[in-house]
């Protein structure tokens, strides 16, 4: 019958300090690339979804023309951040999911978009849970079966991607008419129930 200080016996008797000087050093290298890897599409992710759930894309301006100067930036550089935040998601579901045609791809992140900025306009935490959610989900799967991944495959996609270039700017419209929708159901209700720092001043 096996004691205890067996245990302790074989642990010792195992233990090689030579072994572990002479270890192959290339398996801690590759997990070392994958600790990067993870640590670099976090931080991105960290960033990226942060500033697509926010309600306010820009900064409101301070200027005595604030609501001019808030259309103009809504109306000129808004649809260049839609085409940033639709090909951010893009990239990420073309890089980490096997199964979805490019067309699916662009479904999905359109869909994840719209609701990631309808949210944002309901509540900025639950907006950022969204924006946050189905990246590291997929991140998930990926470590979990490294096969998920396939550069062949996102080759292709690549490669596909002018093929759908009519509907990758139909969805990118899509999103800012969605945007300016809400931007302008939220001045409304402004209008009809003033801010709380508005209510506090009469």
């Amino acid at each position: 019958m096996d004691t205890p200080f067996d245990g302790i016996n074989n642990l010792f008797a195992n233990f090689s300090l030579d072994k572990i000087l002479q270890g192959d050093l290339s398996l801690f290298i590759w997990l070392f690339s994958i600790i990067i890897m993870i640590a670099v599409y976090s931080v991105a992710i960290y960033h990226f979804y942060r500033y697509i759930a926010r309600r306010d894309v820009f900064k409101p301006s301070e200027s005595k023309h604030s609501k001019a100067v808030g259309f103009l930036k809504y109306f000129f550089l808004f649809p260049f951040v839609a085409i940033l935040f639709f090909m951010g998601f893009s990239m990420i579901f073309i890089f980490l999911t096997e199964n979805y045609t490019v067309l699916q791809v662009l479904y999905v992140t359109f869909s994840i978009i719209v609701a990631i900025r309808i949210t944002a306009y309901y509540t900025e935490d639950l907006s950022k849970d969204v924006a946050k959610m189905l990246p590291f989900a997929i991140l998930g799967i990926f470590l979990v079966d490294s096969s998920y991944f396939s550069m062949e495959t996102v080759t292709t996609r690549l490669n596909e991607i002018p093929n759908n270039i009519n509907a990758i700017i139909q969805f990118v419209i899509l999103i800012i008419l969605v945007e300016w929708i809400l931007r302008i159901a939220l001045n409304i209700r402004y209008a009809i129930v003033p801010r709380k720092e508005e209510r506090v001043k009469i």
